[in-house]
């Protein structure tokens, strides 16, 4: 990441960890219920674990890896499903309440990394890896390095489930201000309107990017889900992959 993106996720860390991971403008400042902010994990993992488990497919249960783990959220929810969870997050500030909140979990790692590899894990390792709302705030060029890096730690037979913008919704205003006037000076509102602590840039990958992107890395698709997390100025999609 550059130095720009990095600064605004350790600020973000430090600041309010909680609601940089899920942006519910009730929950700024502090106000997320911690055991409500983990259940959303437990609630998310069911979701997508019964999703590949809807398409005849069950991922080994050795390794997980929550890429842009934040403080833990989806962590501790693959943790009870996994013998072990590699948290893996380029914020030291998140990092660190991470292990704070979930010191009693064991068979969970946090590792800290650049925002372009994951080169602490070993290729062919991991049976299934997670990632939400996490590429959307890497440039484009750093997206595909990561997309790379997830096929090369899964194992063969491993599954691969990460979410990332496509494109901007133009049906929306915010999506075309976004097109149109790019993160630099859509940066400037955001400091007005959230704060100069809360600033969270968005990147867009293409879909039909990221899919040719899977299969020239050996992954054969499972779906391509139209998936919004990004909020509804974006078209997104939860991609599902499975190594082969």
């Amino acid at each position: 990441m550059t130095d720009r993106h990095r600064k605004q996720w350790e600020t973000l860390g430090a600041s309010d960890p909680y609601w940089a991971v899920i942006t519910d403008p009730t929950k700024k400042g502090g106000k997320w219920d911690k055991e409500e902010f983990f259940q959303t994990g437990i609630n998310e993992i069911d979701r997508v674990l019964k999703k590949i488990s809807s398409h005849g497919i069950k991922p080994g249960n050795a390794l997980a890896l929550d890429y842009g783990c934040g403080v833990g959220r989806l962590s501790r929810a693959l943790a009870s499903r996994f013998s072990r969870v590699i948290g893996v997050d380029i914020s030291e500030a998140m990092l660190k309440e991470a292990r704070s909140a979930n010191e009693t979990f064991s068979n969970i790692q946090f590792l800290h990394n650049n925002g372009r590899d994951i080169s602490g894990v070993a290729e062919e390792t991991v049976d299934f890896l997670y990632s939400n709302i996490v590429l959307q705030h890497s440039p484009r060029k750093n997206q595909r390095l990561l997309i790379k890096e997830f096929c090369r730690v899964l194992c063969p037979g491993g599954v691969l489930a990460f979410q990332t913008p496509s494109h901007p919704n133009l049906t929306k205003a915010k999506g075309y201000l976004h097109l149109f006037l790019g993160n630099r000076i859509l940066n400037i509102a955001r400091k007005i309107i959230y704060g100069s602590d809360s600033v969270m840039e968005l990147h867009t990958l293409n879909r039909d990017e990221v899919l040719k992107l899977l299969k020239a890395e050996g992954m054969s698709i499972i779906e391509a889900e139209r998936y919004d997390s990004a909020g509804t100025s974006f078209v997104s999609y939860m991609y599902f992959a499975r190594r082969n």
